[in-house]
């Protein structure tokens, strides 16, 4: 065999190797990626999501939320319900009125029988 043709050979078996070696490694890396939108989207739904009854991030049933809805916000305004500067029904500031709290927590205890989940964003 001369040297040519060993080059020749050995170059076809490289070929192949170096083939197994980059899809494996992409591969991976699709993995990976196909791993990190399923996260993402999760994430987006959890916090995009106002179907259930309770607003887990405001502690307000979600159907009232100001901070939710421009149309309860609207609503609010129009008849003079508004906190300016936190941005919310006044009969729901808990920063202003912290009473309110409690009332809408009773809200939850009589619906479920237990305490209502923390806030999530508590301002």
């Amino acid at each position: 065999m001369t040297a040519a043709t060993f080059r020749w050979w050995a170059g076809c078996l490289m070929v192949p190797v170096l083939m197994a070696l980059i899809g494996c490694g992409q591969g991976a890396q699709t993995t990976e990626q196909s791993k990190t939108p399923a996260t993402d989207k999760g994430t987006v739904k959890k916090t995009d999501d106002h179907s259930d009854w309770w607003c887990a991030e405001h502690g307000i049933p979600e159907d009232e939320c100001s901070m939710c809805s421009s149309k309860i916000a609207k609503a609010c305004k129009a008849k003079g319900d508004w906190c300016e500067k936190h941005d919310r029904a006044k009969s729901q500031c808990f920063v202003c009125d912290p009473s309110l709290k409690e009332k809408f927590a009773a809200k939850y205890r009589a619906k479920y029988g237990k305490e209502p989940p923390p806030i999530e964003n508590e301002k």
